[in-house]
């Protein structure tokens, strides 16, 4: 059997693989399992069938890129994913086998491993297979080559693929670009393959080539980067935005509550002029009235309507929320960012009291301006450790890529207004601080 005939089945393997690999992320077709096994025989024998019909640099770069078209036909097979997802999965894998190939070709011909041990195979010529002039040693190192390039490939996009399945994984121009590259890799290295003999021109020609593979895995890696920053962006700012239509909702409950209140004050005072029994429920009417009133008065309206709406919710839920707030100090903050600054941080410490007994249902809310600088600090027991990522806590949710993005929403406003966020965990405490800068009002 010549070293072309068999080498195209082990490509066909080796570019199955490495495309699976990077696919397995998206959203699999019913009966996977079945279609994969499936796709992989199909794949196999076409491979064994297509005629080798030349031995030149042209053939055997168009026969690879007919195998290649075959393999984007059996992730169809396999995935239920728009064809710009499978093509992008596909040059990648295309690129990782391409790539291992040649980090194991130059390796060979720096080393001369093949004049030690002869060539397992000779691809690309009517040379024979002999499998007796392999050696263990040899194979090893093959499989060394794709083991140790496949892993980090996948190592490098595998985080960027989780979740994207429902995006496009690249610009259609860019992934396009891709395909041009790696195309034209492969036909520049079977021309090195076919007619360069000196070594040193073979060797700079191998290493060319091995960085157009990192340039081309470098440019898909920046695509699956920037669709994820884009995401993440795109959900900070609707949750910023979303900050505004919330806050004017709870404005207008507020608002509701004052009048109620106003109302029920004036009622305590008729109450008090008829009778005993009247100011008796007079006296049990201001008790209620003056917990109330003990929370609406910081000097901000904003931070008024916040402390008002999550203070009646913990009240719901036997949590204890205690405020020192100076309000004056937050005048220079918009309403919206405000509230979804606060209301955020709020939010995820009643999120982790209130799975705690009811005496340790506590959080804390401290804001203070010295200068231009303001300080807002929460504190609330939790339970267990806290996942970490770039400084900020991973969401505890099992959709990780539809939640936590309120506390990187809640770092982004205080950057705009030249401040920073931090987090700490220290003995079942979470704490978390916010400086702001007055002078770096945020004008956008």
């Amino acid at each position: 059997m010549t070293g072309m005939a068999v080498y195209k089945i082990v490509f066909m393997v080796q570019l199955l693989a490495a495309e699976g690999l990077l696919s397995f992320r998206l959203e699999h077709m019913p009966r996977f399992r079945l279609r994969a096994v499936l796709s992989m025989a199909l794949g196999v024998g076409f491979a064994a069938l297509v005629p080798v019909l030349e031995y030149n640099a042209w053939y055997a770069s168009g026969l690879f890129f007919v195998l290649f078209g075959v393999s984007l036909l059996l992730l169809r097979l396999c995935y239920d994913e728009p064809w710009g997802n499978l093509l992008f999965c596909g040059i990648a894998g295309y690129t990782a086998q391409h790539l291992a190939y040649l980090c194991y070709t130059a390796l060979n011909e720096v080393t001369g491993l093949d004049d030690v041990f002869g060539m397992i195979v000779v691809p690309y010529s009517s040379e024979s297979f002999n499998l007796d002039q392999g050696a263990l040693l040899q194979l090893v190192i093959y499989l060394d080559c794709y083991f140790l390039v496949y892993g980090i490939v996948f190592d490098l996009f595998d985080d960027k693929l989780r979740g994207n399945h429902q995006l496009y994984l690249g610009r259609t121009s860019m992934v396009c670009l891709s395909g041009l590259l790696i195309g034209a890799d492969v036909i520049f290295n079977m021309v090195t393959n076919y007619y360069t003999t000196e070594f040193a021109s073979l060797i700079l020609e191998r290493v060319y080539n091995i960085l157009l593979c990192l340039l081309i895995l470098a440019l898909l890696y920046n695509q699956l980067a920037s669709r994820r920053m884009k995401a993440e962006l795109d959900s900070v700012r609707h949750i910023v935005e979303q900050g505004r239509s919330r806050y004017e909702l709870a404005k207008r409950s507020t608002d509701l509550i004052n009048m109620k209140y106003h109302d029920l004050r004036h009622q305590s005072q008729l109450l008090r002029s008829q009778g005993e029994a009247a100011r008796q429920q007079s006296q049990e009417l201001e008790a209620v009235l003056q917990d109330y009133a003990s929370i609406v008065h910081t000097g901000n309206e904003v931070l008024d309507v916040i402390l008002t709406e999550k203070t009646l919710l913990c009240q719901t839920k036997q949590i204890q929320l205690t405020a020192m707030a100076q309000g004056e100090g937050l005048d220079f903050v918009k309403a919206h960012h405000l509230y979804a600054l606060l209301g955020n941080a709020i939010d995820n410490a009643i999120e982790a009291v209130e799975q705690l007994p009811q005496e340790q249902r506590i959080i804390s809310l401290f804001a203070r301006r010295a200068g231009q600088l303001v300080h807002i600090h929460v504190e609330n027991p939790c339970a267990g450790p806290v996942n970490m990522r770039g400084g900020l806590p991973l969401t505890s949710k099992e959709d990780r890529d539809q939640h936590g993005f309120g506390m990187l929403s809640m770092r982004t406003i205080a950057e705009q207004y030249g401040g920073t966020l931090n987090v700490r965990v220290e003995d079942g405490v979470f704490s978390l601080d916010v400086m702001l800068c007055a002078s770096q009002e945020e004008t956008h």
